[in-house]
């Protein structure tokens, strides 16, 4: 006879009727489908990595993974997927030794993993993997719990028998009533044991920064201040956004492991409240009598780590802390559980601040290295993630610069390699802080040549008199870089710039691994015929950057331009220099 539910008494392992479209078309041509329903609203614990889906009809069916699976619309498949927006050869779960890797055949309409669209992933416990229409969860081993580290085991609802005690609500306890509002000596004590455990808390936790040293120093604070023989504190993974254990500890280094229910977490998630409960645990390993027994009636509280995004609004669990004891039931009292709440009130400080101080030294490390080769604002839009701004390609004004050293082959056969590196790397240090100066994106080294863009994603109204500005500016850094070197027994360096002004497609632009924010189309081209004509020492720019620029500039105007690509001639100008203004004084 069939295993039944004890609840409902429908037996856990019934057929897939033939009406459901997705079994069906799972079957493949055995006409038995790999998938096996599941009751509706069960959560039934079967050993072994798996995927689960919801049926169109409602049911909860799962598919068990082996070495390799196959997933997509055609019937060879190994778990094949009625849906018109699955390709035929849609994607692969491969095992990698204790590991699944999901790879994305190079589907049409892409395989997403928690939203995100990937190529290529491992695949962690909880992972929803998207494939068309079709939704499906990964399950690693035993149950769909919450992510277990070793010596935590979340157990389902239908393996405990939690008994709520008490509920306090988390945010109540962060709040001193005013002096004019206390009457009674029991306000004035609980407002002493606020101060008491905020005192304790900052002492033994400090500024402590490391959040995996910060945990454990969490659990210490409230082993010293409560009876708890062991304690787990779960912050929620930024990945699977699901309470993940984070740190745990036994009382006297007794090392044991800490099983607890599911029910409790989801009570505390969804209530954002504190609790108290007599937990027992039922382990499959033993009979229900048995196993009551070797684990114990125990008592356990739980409270949420509450945080509020960017300061105000609702608030958000972010983690949870856990303690139970098992000498004895009921040993924890409510007066326990505002302790704890009280501990949990400045965990969540010390974890939101150890987390922003390793935000800000995360983007400080980011923002210098993206500094070397992009403007400011590029930079600051890539830290604050806003790089999907930057991937939509559109057609805009643009200011491109080149800056080409001449003769450098010849230069670069007389002297050493080491002599040539150390000479590019001053030139193109010089060259790089103008166009940062004039808050421009430096785009490309390109040989011996730099590429500059004024223009998106951070236009100014200006950006053609800062080019020129800048090339000006060029020329007047290498005639301060020449002079060094002349003093130092090596060649003077000349170069070439040239400018233009036009429309230009910009965008991120490369291959998966590889792409780089840059400018393509006709008047990048001339910008660099341009710089191949100017002569060392030169600016060579259009009449279009020239006119843009407005006035200030001392220009000459050279004879049309006959740049190869273009049928017609290009009208330039040599940039001299900038105007003298005259002062009252003069006049």
């Amino acid at each position: 006879m069939p295993p039944r539910c004890a609840n409902c008494g429908e037996s856990l392992t019934p057929t897939i009727p033939v009406s459901n479209p997705m079994a069906a078309s799972a079957a493949g041509y055995a006409g038995q489908s790999p998938l096996r329903p599941l009751p509706v609203g069960m959560s039934v614990p079967i050993k072994g990595p798996r995927l689960t889906g919801r049926m169109p009809d409602g049911r909860v069916a799962e598919f068990a993974l082996d070495g390799k699976t196959t997933l997509g619309r055609h019937p060879a498949n190994t778990l094949r997927l009625a849906d018109r927006e699955v390709s035929k050869e849609h994607a692969t779960i491969e095992k990698m030794g204790n590991n699944f890797l999901l790879r994305d055949l190079g589907s049409s309409n892409g395989t997403f993993v928690n939203g995100r669209r990937v190529r290529e992933l491992r695949l962690r416990d909880g992972d929803e993997i998207a494939l068309g229409n079709s939704r499906l969860i990964f399950h690693s081993g035993e149950g769909t719990q919450p992510p277990t580290s070793p010596g935590v085991t979340v157990v389902a609802n239908a393996q405990s028998i939690p008994a709520f005690l008490a509920q306090l609500d988390q945010k109540a306890q962060n709040e001193f009533r005013p002096v004019e509002e206390i009457s009674d000596t029991a306000s004035l004590k609980q407002d002493y044991e606020k101060l008491r455990i905020a005192h304790e808390f900052q002492r033994q936790v400090g500024l402590e920064r490391n959040i995996e040293k910060l945990g454990e120093k969490i659990l210490k604070v409230a082993f010293q201040l409560l009876p708890a023989d062991n304690g787990v504190l779960f912050l929620v993974d930024d990945v699977t956004n699901q309470l993940s254990p984070q740190a745990k500890w036994h009382r006297n280094n007794k090392e044991q492991e800490v099983i607890l229910s599911d029910t409790v977490l989801k009570r505390v998630s969804e209530t954002k409240a504190g609790v108290l409960t007599a937990d027992a645990i039922i382990d499959q390993r033993f009979s229900s009598s048995e196993s009551i027994v070797a684990q114990g009636i125990r008592s356990a509280m739980a409270v949420p780590l509450l945080t509020s995004k960017d300061g105000v609004g609702q608030q958000e669990v972010a983690g949870l802390l856990f303690i139970d004891t098992r000498d004895r039931t009921n040993a924890f009292s409510e007066k326990d559980l505002k302790i704890l709440s009280g501990i949990a009130s400045q965990a969540s400080i010390a974890l939101e601040n150890a987390q922003l101080a390793r935000k800000i030294e995360t983007e400080a490390v980011t923002r210098a290295e993206l500094s070397r080769f992009l403007s400011p604002a590029v930079a600051d839009m890539v830290v604050k993630g806003q790089v999907e701004l930057l991937r939509q390609g559109r057609l805009a004004e643009v200011n491109v610069l080149f800056a080409d050293i001449r003769g450098f082959t010849t230069m670069a056969e007389s002297d050493s390699p080491q002599e040539t590196v150390a000479m590019l790397n001053d030139f193109f240090t010089a060259m790089a802080s103008v166009v940062f100066r004039h808050e421009g994106n430096l785009d490309k080294f390109i040989g011996d040549c730099v590429m500059a863009v004024w223009g998106p994603p951070s236009p100014h109204p200006d950006d053609a008199a800062r080019v020129l500005r800048a090339a000006l500016e060029m020329q007047e850094a290498m005639e301060e870089l020449n002079a060094r070197r002349v003093e130092a027994g090596k060649k003077a360096i000349q170069v070439g710039i040239g400018v233009n002004t036009g429309q230009a497609v910009v965008g991120y632009m490369g291959s998966a691994d590889r792409h780089e924010f840059t400018a393509i189309g006709d008047s990048v081209n001339t910008a660099a015929r341009l710089c191949g004509l100017a002569k060392g020492g030169e600016v060579v720019a259009t009449e279009a950057t020239v006119q843009r620029a407005g006035g200030g500039f001392v220009t000459e105007a050279l004879p049309v331009a006959q740049v190869k690509g273009k049928e017609k001639g290009v009208a330039t100008y040599r940039v001299v220099g900038l105007e003298e203004t005259s002062s009252p004084a003069d006049e």
